[in-house]
């Protein structure tokens, strides 16, 4: 199928496939391995759909038909033959997606054996292959040699403990969110933070998680620019609407030019806005965060250069953004010097093809990497008026963390395409003629 790679990229079945995350995309790939025969192990920091749960009550703001697939609907159809499809023009929530079709889906025979929840993995590294490719030179490398090699990938269970497996090949579907950026400026740490970080607020009032009792009457900080962060303001300022006691401020940076729209969005509004219910302090972030003998915050802000202002409060709310960090120093999957060269030695004349290719590729034999295809947060501004004077009512909404999940699938048929060496290759496009035959 791809021809520039200096490997041969095709696995065939049964093989295993190591497969890192449960979410949504996690889960439609193992069930795309399991349909072609590959053995599968999913590996979950924490537990199937999680995110989705959190998301709770809140709007995914997509319809069923672009958060669903045909290979879904037919594994659901043979686990469940009572079962009933979910309308396709249905606005899910992220309890309604979870609960409805990512958990039954991990229940099917399937997968279900083949998750591992609450076991993270914290370290890839090839099991007999040790040396690294000569930039200067990559041609010279043995890289099918490299590719022939098996994973070997070490987890942290919170139950079983610390134990390995072992792979043919691993489709990273972790995400863009496995770990919070700092409170410090330009997401880096503020001192104390990594004593404090178990004390730190961790959810929103439209998380299902969030304790009102912990909130109600208390002096609440929140810190970040995030497009996350503007949702958490809306949400905290109408539970203090409901909560008159409860006083609230938000630390976000001064403004920029290349801030989200979601934030310039809020920042407009909140600034028309003629309420003392919101204290807003511009800062470069958060220099210092400590505790009193009462267990209060004390916060040390840097407003500029080489100024800083103390603010104390009862709860801090930390929404700056998150990064996945690199699996392993080992891989080559990270390598900058590798990706220049695996973008500068690819030829295809099918654009559309040659770019899912590009985002799914990896410079590591056999190590694919599944992500979502835009900002997971978008501002719905579709109500949003000419008159300067009237400011949208931005709609945050998280489509499983991941732009449009069309795309996202795409991509990862274009993963098994590799892998089969087939082109054409779409268990798509048969399952849904299939479905389409069976109502005729």
């Amino acid at each position: 199928m791809i021809d520039f790679l200096p490997w041969d990229a095709e696995i065939e079945s049964p093989a295993t496939i190591a497969i890192l995350g449960g979410g949504p995309l996690g889960i439609e790939a193992a069930l795309y391995a399991r349909f072609l025969g590959y053995h599968v192990s999913i590996f979950e920091s924490r537990r199937v759909a999680h995110r989705m749960l959190d998301w709770n009550n809140r709007s995914l703001s997509l319809p069923a038909s672009e958060l669903t697939t045909s290979l879904g609907i037919a594994a659901l159809r043979a686990q469940y033959p009572d079962v009933r499809d979910i309308d396709p023009g249905r606005m899910l929530t992220g309890k309604e997606y979870a609960e409805e079709y990512l958990l039954p889906l991990a229940k099917t025979d399937l997968v279900f054996d083949d998750i591992h929840f609450l076991s993270p993995v914290s370290d890839i590294s090839r099991l007999r292959f040790r040396t690294e490719p000569d930039w200067a030179s990559p041609e010279e490398y043995s890289w099918q040699e490299r590719c022939n090699d098996e994973f070997r990938l070490v987890i942290r269970g919170r139950h079983r403990g610390v134990w390995t497996s072992r792979a043919d090949c691993v489709i990273d579907c972790r995400g863009d969110a496995t770990e919070s950026r700092g409170l410090g400026p330009g997401g880096g740490t503020a001192i104390g933070e990594l004593e404090h970080a178990g004390d730190l607020y961790a959810y929103l009032p439209g998380d299902r998680k969030f304790d009102a009792k912990q909130a109600a009457g208390k002096r609440i900080v929140l810190v970040g620019g995030t497009a996350e962060a503007c949702l958490g303001v809306r949400e905290f300022l109408e539970f203090q609407n409901a909560n008159p006691q409860t006083q609230f401020c938000w630390i976000v940076p001064p403004a920029d030019s290349e801030d989200p729209e979601p934030l310039r969005l809020l920042r407009s509004e909140l600034s028309m806005r003629a309420s003392s219910d919101i204290v807003i302090i511009e800062s470069l972030g958060v220099e210092k965060i400590s505790k009193d003998d009462r267990g209060e915050w004390v916060l040390e802000l840097l407003k500029d250069d080489d100024s800083t202002v103390v603010f104390r409060c009862d709860v801090l709310v930390r929404r700056t953004g998150n990064c996945t960090p690199p699996i392993s120093p080992t891989l080559l999957v990270e390598n900058s010097r590798a990706n220049h060269w695996l973008g500068e030695s690819v030829s295809s004349n099918k654009e559309h093809l040659h770019r899912l290719v590009q985002e799914v590729l990896t410079p590591e034999p056999g190590y694919f990497r599944l992500r979502a295809p835009s900002d997971p947060w978008v501002a719905n501004n579709a109500n949003a008026s000419d008159d300067s004077t009237q400011v949208a009512n931005v709609q945050l909404v998280c489509p499983t963390r991941g732009g449009t999940m069309p795309e996202a699938f795409a991509r990862l048929q274009c993963i098994f395409a590799i892998l089969g060496g087939r082109a054409d290759l779409n268990l798509y496009e048969i399952m849904r003629k299939q479905q389409l035959n069976d109502t005729e």
